[in-house]
């Protein structure tokens, strides 16, 4: 709230008349006044400006209806709908503005202003004094809309009998300050004190958090935010629980020349516990999850990621999942699955390489963190070779890894691959494209047994080819209700086989399934190991229509095949490419903009067309209604998956302008039961966030059993919540 009182200088311009520049006392500025009226009363040594009077120097800017200057006195008078302008900062108003003592002190009636978080600050007297500091007296801080005529309090308002902001201490204090909802008091302190916003970052205690639910009692943390340098910061919080040993959070944040870093954690004494309570001894527990980014050179950045937990459970337990990093591709795969990763990464225009280290621990009772993999390390390049554009493109990749185990089987791959691509447009708008490509891979793993003894070891080398053309041939037309584009699309692709002793692990290529997505790959391996060998043909259709009409919907619609001519089956049982004449797939995207879509994805039996795979999406936003829809159905027996049939929907429904009600739920259809459910009631205005939550999961993650959970969020915006 620091008050640019220096703008009162510019009454200095009435000593020398209407529209006159003058250099301000102790200001460099110059300084312009323009009224409609200035009276000069020199016996009395008085001079009045009167009617809209204006006053600039520089930014700043002065606005009200009469100006009065007494030099002998050393006093300058501002009165009537005073305005006060700093450059961009946000207006100050007063009745009154009195300025003394070669216009560094001042006092101002009738005192507001509005901040640049939209907040908006008043007192019924403001004083500024020699040293800096302001004061304000019976003030008041909001960030909600006003009411003009003062019938309707706003929802929440900070009173205080007094503010003192302090420029050497950099703190502003508060004296019998008491918060206010919607014109009654909630909460009241005799003192209060934090770091003036205007300051550098101050170190001080932060918005406190509480919640209760079953598993943990009332839980109530406090967090601390301490300074370190400029380009370092702490936050320490403890988390107070009824029903165990407290736990220390941490939260490590640095800013380098070269990148940054955050490291996130906690640590408790305490034993563990499930639904029936502790077991076991007490220990020192915790967890880590820190990520940090740094450039090395142009192009090149080397990055590390840490997640690791004492126990597999520990994160669970104390309802701190939020805390893992789940950015990277391994822990999207597998939520339970902690890496731990450093990466070195360069790319420019023709070429992009990476070298990674990797390990992994497992959070989840039925994994063994000895049966999972070291990856150390993983290397991948690519250069794109500078053909001529007659030519076409032509990359070149190389990829290498090695994983080992503490327990189970060791696995080496190093590989080195040539594209090359070419696309031609013929008469008639059909688009061809040739490809073709070769690969060699060189190979050594071990196969052990239950007790990890070494069972055999192999070394083998293989070198796999492919080619193929790719044909569409989209057709348009133009109508009055909208652009219609039927899209048929073929692809012949021909690859190299294998033989018997040429097979890899599959370390790298599980869980294929045909989708609309990889129909048309040049080769569907998801990962190196695999290999599609034979002929195939790839068909597939799309329409789309693109709609002229807000009465009508954008719509895409996509039908593909897959037909293998010749050679054995590539992938297995539940991939839906195990036939001849591969699962049909199909696409459907229905948009009606912000008020309804709908997108479908499936996977069908090539004889019966009888559903194998859909996964689909719909959003709606109608009336005072928004909501979203999430279905997903396995009816495949070779695919391996703990929920077969499942739907998951929320949203919200607007009771009034600012009251809602949200919903959201998990169900399990093929068991019949609900795996979470949750229910909140909503206040949200231009000021404030409410939420009363009620959270119900019903899946057990190992013995920790089911859990409800009832939460209180509040957020005053500008404050915190």
């Amino acid at each position: 709230m620091i008050l640019p009182f220096r703008t009162m200088c510019a009454a200095a311009a009435l000593l020398t008349g209407l529209g006159a520049p003058v250099q301000a006392q102790g200001d460099d500025e110059p300084v312009y006044l323009d009224a409609a009226e200035i009276e000069q009363n020199r016996e009395g040594d008085v001079l009045t400006a009167r009617g809209e009077v204006s006053m600039q120097s520089g930014e700043r800017m002065l606005f009200a209806d009469e100006v009065e200057y007494r030099p002998g006195e050393d006093r300058v008078i501002a009165r009537g709908n005073v305005r006060l302008h700093d450059g961009d900062l946000p207006a100050q108003t007063a009745d009154e503005i009195e300025l003394t003592n070669e216009w560094s002190e001042a006092i101002a009636s009738g005192f507001a202003m509005r901040l640049e978080n939209n907040g908006r600050a008043a007192s019924a007297y403001a004083v500024h004094r020699r040293d800096g500091a302001i004061m304000l007296r019976r003030a008041y801080y909001t960030a909600c809309d006003l009411c003009e005529d003062g019938t309707r309090p706003p929802t929440w308002r900070l009173r205080a009998a007094e503010v003192v902001q302090d420029p050497e201490s950099e703190m502003i204090y508060y004296r019998d300050m008491r918060l206010e909802a919607f014109g009654v008091p909630i909460f009241f302190t005799p003192v209060f004190a934090h770091a003036d916003p205007s300051a550098p970052r101050r170190s001080g205690f932060l918005i406190p958090t509480a919640d209760v639910s079953d598993r943990l009692g009332f839980v109530y943390q406090q967090p601390y935010y301490q300074v370190i340098s400029p380009h370092r910061d702490i936050v320490v919080t403890p988390m107070i629980i009824s029903e165990y040993n407290p736990v220390l959070r941490y939260e490590y944040r640095q800013r380098l020349w070269s990148g940054s870093m955050r490291i996130r954690g906690s640590v408790t004494h305490e034993q563990e516990f499930d639904r029936d309570g502790g077991f076991g001894d007490r220990e020192l527990r915790g967890h880590v999850a820190g990520s940090g980014a740094f450039n090395i050179a142009p192009g090149w950045i080397w990055r590390f990621n840490v997640q690791l937990a004492t126990d597999p459970l520990y994160l669970a337990r104390y309802d701190l999942n939020g805390d893992i990093d789940q950015s990277s591709d391994f822990a999207k795969l597998n939520a339970r699955i902690l890496p731990t990763e450093i990466e070195v990464r360069g790319r420019s225009r023709t070429y992009f390489a990476s070298a990674t280290v990797m390990g992994f621990q497992s959070q989840d009772e039925r994994v063994d963190t000895e049966n999972l993999p070291l990856i150390a390390p993983m290397l991948e390049a690519e250069y794109r070779l500078p053909l001529p554009g007659w030519a076409g493109f032509a990359n070149a990749r190389g990829s290498a890894v090695y994983l080992t185990r503490d327990v189970g089987d060791d696995y080496a791959r190093a590989s080195g691959a040539i594209e090359w691509s070419r696309n031609f447009t013929l008469p008639g708008g059909i688009r061809v494209l040739p490809y073709a490509g070769t690969r060699g891979d060189a190979y050594r793993f071990t196969r052990t047994n239950a007790a990890g003894r070494t069972l055999e070891t192999t070394d083998f080398t293989r070198t796999m080819s492919n080619a193929g053309v790719d044909v569409s041939w989209p057709f348009l037309r133009r109508g009055n209700l909208g652009d219609t584009v039927l899209a048929p699309r073929i692809q012949l692709a021909s690859s190299t086989g294998l033989e018997a002793d040429e097979t890899a692990p599959g370390e790298d290529s599980l869980n294929l399934e045909l989708d609309a997505s990889n129909l048309f790959s040049r080769n569907r391996s998801n990962g190196y190991d695999a290999w599609e060998e034979g002929t195939h043909i790839n068909a597939g259709l799309t329409t789309s229509f693109q709609s002229n009409n807000r009465f009508l919907p954008d719509t895409d619609v996509f039908v593909g095949r897959s037909f293998r001519i010749d050679g054995d089956a590539s992938f297995a049982p539940g991939s839906g490419l195990v036939e001849k004449q591969s699962d049909w797939v199909a696409q459907l995207d229905v948009n009606f903009g912000n008020m309804f879509e709908l997108g479908v994805q499936g996977r069908y039996n090539g004889e019966t067309v009888q559903a194998n795979r859909i996964d689909a999406f719909s959003r709606v936003s109608i009336w005072r209604v928004t909501g979203d829809v999430t279905y997903s159905l396995v009816d495949d027996d070779a695919v391996n998956t703990r929920v077969r049939e499942s739907v998951n929907f929320g949203g919200n429904f607007r009771v009034t302008d600012n009251w809602y009600l949200g919903f959201m739920e998990v169900r399990d259809l093929e068991r019949g039961a609900t795996r979470r459910r949750e229910v909140s009631l909503i206040y949200r205005d231009e000021c404030t966030d409410i939420r009363v939550i009620y959270d119900q999961r019903d899946f057990e993650i190992g013995n920790l059993g089911p859990s409800r959970s009832v939460m209180l969020e509040v957020t005053l915006f500008s404050i915190g919540n």
